[in-house]
Formats: structure tokens, sequence, C-alpha cells
């Protein structure tokens, strides 16, 4: 087949790929309206009550003498809350706020200050909530809660002055307020009750101060004892920053793990699903919240005598959570190092030796070995280290373990076919990360490369840095499957099983029900095709190129607007993103996202990475090292894949420091391209 026939079907099969995926995102998410709608059909003459207790964790709840939240974590729906809101520390001002604009909203920068009790109906430094609203990229507008509430013919009730904040109005007013005690009846349909901080130190204090939590909660079951009860940590306080605490009970939350559409994760929720879930109750629509309508998945419910088992999981949940936080930097910093130095001691063995000398076995196993730690610390997710006494100390046990089991592996694959180790990693890689998007996303949830619950930046799908692993990994196997049939298979033939491949990861990785991806499926499929031009023997001429470039964004483009056309609850972030535009909030979306990216630039270990990679492949260019012919290949996609994954995430050199930490070792390691064998 001539160059331009092939071209031809080349761009047949891209066509049927972006109907293929156009089809599966107007599809609705299995469940997910429905489960939002099931859990707000409380009668209307229940009130929701939500008791807010900045700090409060499960840490805290972890003991015997609390019958009235015993009985919620017995009887109730049980999660974990993320409390992120503009700063990484919540403050209890911030949650609050947040509660109230049904965004991530803070008070001013600096230490944390308590909220000031209410005066003559005003809630105090309402104008600097305002202030420091405007100035903050989310476009939160305090007072949006108690507004809707208002404007829907219902009324807030406010107990106490952080509730004051989360209840008021957009000009900082409250009408239904008591200043410290939970009333003998309740008036509204919307109660928010502020329990108070608890003090940050574990001790008597801080048990002293549960226990009045647990008065309070039991006083409001005593006076509304049909009322739906949420009793949430809104915020970090003082204390260490990690998951808080959330538990419900009522006619609307029976046993079960709480979550929402936010989310997508049984047993996880956001701050602001508190805002979606109040304004639910009194018909109010939640839009301009970013928050959803909690949901219970009843499969998580346990029966009462087992509500020591109930907190144990989130008392792990949370431990998981916050040691990854701290863990999380030494790992990339220990990581940047490792490749630093094996890439310098290979540039100064090629300067020394030349490229044509073997490279000692210690030097290829290092190699290896750092190439394989990234997707190593997602393996190390199926086994329960976090149970352990010493946490931090049971994590990198685990993982050194998956990395020398891996790296071994590899090795041994490398001895019998070049580039043995780079198909293995990619093999073990796509196993685990699309495997793991198909189920849940259960893995990187809580995972030192994955999401984090405390940052609360995504909580399902493939991130940057897991796009980065599984991108490559997708190329090589599309490299793979392209040079196997080659050998028995027509070109074109060879590169529609190459495209049959890259379109199956593709669908994996931009479905909003599975990876979710905005920004990765461009990089992704522009890399998949350079790599199947060159099975098929395409020159890539600027006009094919420009041509490739806008059937990505189209297909970008598409597949975000079918998500956005989905209801609401439905939509993953790539919808979410088509509905700021629409909404005219992009300018605050992209300026935040450009900061980051900028952010991200002077990450000293991304920085490091990025510039040892630069010197490595000019010392291999110098002194005439170049990787065998199917490496090549790869390494064509990988660059096309890092430079366009670089410039449309807000990820910094993410996407492109990974990208080199797993390839470099691993094209390295397959020798250059003298060396004999068949691939």
């Amino acid at each position: 087949m001539r160059a331009r026939g092939r071209a031809h079907v080349l761009a047949l099969l891209v066509l049927a790929l972006a109907l293929a995926l156009a089809g599966a995102v107007a599809a609705p998410v299995p469940g997910a309206v429905a489960a939002s709608a099931a859990a707000s059909t409380a009668a209307d003459e229940s009130p929701l009550v939500v008791v807010g207790a900045p700090g409060l964790a499960w840490s805290d709840l972890d003991r015997d003498d609390l019958p009235a939240l015993g009985r919620l974590a017995g009887e109730g729906a049980v999660g974990s809350l993320t409390v992120r809101a503009v700063r990484s520390r919540a403050c209890a001002v911030d949650g609050w706020l947040t509660l109230s604009a049904g965004r991530r909203a803070a008070d001013r920068p600096g230490p944390c200050r308590e909220p000031a009790p209410v005066g003559a109906g005003a809630v105090p430094r309402w104008g600097e909530y305002l202030a420091a609203a405007t100035t903050d990229s989310y476009d939160a507008r305090p007072g949006t809660l108690g507004a809707a509430v208002t404007a829907s013919g219902g009324c807030i009730e406010t107990v106490g002055p952080g509730a004051a904040i989360a209840g008021a109005d957009r000009g900082g007013t409250v009408t239904q307020h008591h200043a410290d005690a939970v009333p003998p009846t309740f008036s509204c349909p919307v109660v928010l009750v502020d329990a108070g901080v608890l003090p940050a130190e574990d001790g008597p204090l801080r048990r002293a101060a549960v226990a009045r939590l647990d008065g309070i909660v039991d006083r409001v079951l005593s006076t509304a004892p049909g009322a739906d009860v949420v009793v949430a940590g809104v915020g970090d306080g003082d204390s260490p920053v990690r998951p808080r605490a959330v538990l419900a009970g009522g006619p609307s939350f029976g046993a079960g793990l709480l979550g929402s559409a936010s989310t997508r994760q049984p047993g996880v929720a956001q701050l602001q699903d508190l805002t979606a879930t109040a304004l639910a109750r009194v018909g109010a629509g939640t839009e301009g919240v970013t928050g959803r309508v909690l949901t219970v998945d009843p499969a998580g419910g346990r029966a009462a005598e087992r509500v020591a088992q109930r907190v144990a999981e989130r008392v792990g949940f949370e431990t998981r959570a916050a040691t990854l936080r701290s863990v999380s930097p030494q790992v990339t910093g220990w990581l940047a190092a490792a490749y630093v130095l094996w890439a310098g001691v290979v540039a100064g063995l090629w300067w020394r030796r030349g490229a044509g000398t073997a490279l000692p076995g210690p030097v290829l196993a290092a190699g290896v070995a750092v190439a394989a730690v990234p997707v190593g610390t997602f393996v190390a997710n199926l086994v329960p280290w976090w149970r352990s006494p010493a946490p931090e100390a049971g994590l990198v046990v685990v993982l050194v373990a998956v990395v020398v089991a891996l790296s071994t592996a590899a090795m041994w694959a490398e001895r019998h076919r070049p580039l043995g180790a780079l198909r293995l990693v990619a093999v073990v890689t796509l196993l685990v990360l699309a495997g793991d998007v198909l189920l849940g996303s259960r893995l990187q949830l809580g995972s030192v490369f994955g999401q984090n619950p405390v940052v609360g930046g995504r909580f399902y799908g493939l991130g940057n840095t897991s796009f980065a692993l599984y991108g490559l990994a997708v190329l090589v196997v599309v490299g793979w499957t392209c040079a196997a049939a080659s050998r028995s298979r027509s070109r074109s033939a060879s590169a529609a099983l190459g495209l049959g491949v890259l379109a199956t990861f593709l669908a994996i990785e931009a479905l909003p029900r599975f990876g979710a991806d905005f920004g990765g499926p461009p990089g992704l499929l522009l890399g998949g095709l350079v790599v199947v031009a060159a099975a098929l023997g395409v020159r890539l001429t600027p006009r094919r190129v420009l041509s490739a470039v806008a059937g990505a964004a189209l297909l970008v483009t598409l597949v975000a607007w079918l998500d956005w056309r989905r209801p609401a609850d439905a939509r993953s972030h790539l919808g979410e993103f088509v509905e700021t535009v629409a909404s005219g909030e992009v300018g605050a979306v992209l300026g935040r996202k450009l900061a980051q990216n900028v952010a991200n630039l002077g990450s000293p270990p991304l920085l490091a990475i990025a510039l040892t990679t630069v010197v490595l492949v000019l010392v291999a260019w110098r002194t005439g090292w170049r990787p065998v012919p199917h490496g090549a290949v790869v390494l064509r996609g990988a660059a096309v894949l890092a430079l366009v994954g670089f410039a449309v995430n807000d990820s910094g050199l993410v996407i492109p420091a990974f990208v080199a930490v797993v390839l470099a070792p691993l094209l390295v390691a397959a020798g250059p391209t003298e060396r004999g064998g068949p691939e």
C-alpha cells in the first residue's frame, strides 16, 4: 500500500476511535444520578443538622465512652472528609467559609483566627472574608448557602460563631442565631452547629473536647429525633493536616459508607458536599458549588456490634493519607537523587570509554531499580502497610521489596531479549494502572505518586504522574505490537493492530468513568500515532502533523463536551471544565493552572531530573550512543507525549520528568544499537 493510502487508513481508524469514544462518553455512568437522588429523600419535616468540629479525626473516635457518636458510627454512614480549602491547612474559619460558599474559600493568609462571636446579627470580619475570596482563584462567594436557602423559602438556624459564618447571607447577616447552646427545638430545615475547635495536641484537653462534642450530638438527637444529623470535622484547625471524620444518621443515611459524585469513592467526601446536601434539602439547585449531594454505599455497612472495626478502617485510611503526605516529598527527593547519580555515572562512563563499551552490570541494575520505583509505589498499596505499628517504616519496607522483585524480573527479561526490561515494566504498569482505574482507582487514592485525599485535587482516574507512567507504557506496548505483527503481516495490518491497542488504552485513559483525564489524551494520541507511523513507514510531513494535532484537539473537545451534556452529578472534571467556560470562570481556572505550572517548574527534584536528562541526552549524542531500533521508535513517541503533556497540563515538569526516570534507564539497559539479537 502506498504512503497516501496508508495515511487514509490511519485517518479512518482515528475517526472510528473518536466516534467510539464519543458514544462511550455519551452513555451515563451507571447509578451515578440515582445514588445522588437516593441520598436526599428525607421527609420535608425532617431538618438537616450539621454539627461541625474542626480538627475531628477518626483517631479521636477510637474509644468506648462516646455513646452518641458511637450510635451514629454503628447505625449510620461513615466516611473521611477532605477539607482542603485555599491553603494546605484549613483553619476553622476556612472550613466554615468553604461550607458557606460551596467552593474552596479561606480567611486572609496568616495564623489561624478563631471565629468571632456574632454581634447584632452580623458576622464580624465579613468584609475581610469577601476580600480574601476575591483574591483567591476559586471564584468562591461566601453567603451562597444562606442566600440560596432563603431564596428557596427556607431558613438556616445557626448555633455558635463558626456556624454563623457558614449560614450567613451574602451580606454577612444571620437571623436565626443562637450564641452557644443548642435550642430546645429547631425551626428551620437546615441547622448548623459549631461544636468548637479541637485542641491541637492529643491529651486530656482534646479528649474532653471530643466528649463535649458527644454531648452536643446527644442533645441534637434528643431535640430532633427524626432529623438527619451529620457530624463533621469542618477544617483542620490547629490539628495535624489529614482527612477528617464525617458521620451521618437519620432517615436519609442508613448504614454504609458516605461518598458523593464529586469523589466517586465510597467512604470519601468533600466539605463542599455538605453544602450541596443542604441545598438539596430545601430544593435549591447546586449550580455554582463544586460539591455534590452526599450518597451512601450500603455495601460498606456493618452491624452495630462491629463499630470498632468500622472506626479502625477509617483510622487506617486517615493514617495512610497522613503518612503519604509526609513521606511523598522524601520519596520524590530520593528518587531524583538516585536518578541524577545513576545518569551522572552513565554519562561519565560514556564520555571516558565511548558509547560502544558495555556498561557494568551493577550500573544497569541500579538504573532498572530506579525505573521500577514509580510503578512500585502503586503496587505497594496492595499490602496494608498503614496497619503496621510504624507506618512510614512499613511503607519503605514494602516499597523496597516490590522494587527488588520487579527490577530482578526486569533484568532477567533483559538478559533474554533486548528491551525486555522496558516491556516488562510497561506491562506491569498497564496491569496496575489500567486495572486500578477500571476497578475504581483504589490503589491511586492515597499513594506516593497518585491522589492524596488530603490535597483533594483528584479522587479517581489518572493524575499527572500516573498518566506519565501509563502513557509511556502504552507507547511501549503499541510499538511492541507493531513490531511483532510486522514479522508475519503487512505494514497496514500491523499498524491496524497497533491502533487497536492504542484505541483501547486511550479509551481507558480518556473516558470519564475510568481515567477521566482531560490533558492526557492529546499527548497519548499524538505520541501513539508517531509510534504507529514508524511501523507504517509514513513520513511525518508538516501537513500530516497539523492534521493529527487538530484531530487530537477535536477528540478531547468532543469528549469533554459530551461529558458536560450529562447531568451535573454524573460529570467528571472534563465536563466541569466545559462548565467553567460556559459560566465565564475559565479565566480564574486557567490562571490558577498557569500559576501551578510555573510553580512546578521550580521544583528542585523535577528540575534536577530534567536538567540531568538533557545532559545525558547530549552526552549520548556526542559519543554516538543510539538506542536499539524499536527503542528509538518509543523514544520519539515518548518525546511527543512528554512535550504535549507539559504544554497542556498544569503539572510543570512532572510528566517529562517521570517519562525520563522510567524510559532512560530501561533504554540504556537494552544496550546501544550495535547490540545484536531479536527484539
